[in-house]
């Protein structure tokens, strides 16, 4: 992940992803959207970390059209 600060790192949880080619397709939908600088996706935790100027929403919208659901996290968890 480059270095950057942590307002310009997002943590969504994706949930459904049970294999390689499922976080390979979770990870080019977000390398997709704009303003995206890294993508980093945990296949075991499905915590996807994302570097950039982004906003949470859209990265999971960005997963709308895939098979798997995300949603937002706090530094604590889930919102």
């Amino acid at each position: 992940m480059p270095n950057v600060t942590p307002e310009r790192t997002r943590h969504i949880q994706v949930d459904g992803m049970k294999c390689a080619a499922c976080k390979d397709e979770v990870e080019q939908a977000l390398r997709k959207l704009a303003g995206v600088e890294a993508v980093e996706v945990d296949l075991e935790s499905g915590i996807a970390t994302v570097a950039g100027e982004v906003e949470p929403e859209d990265l999971i919208n960005a997963l709308s059209s895939t098979n798997y659901q995300a949603r937002r996290l706090t530094e604590h968890g889930s919102l």
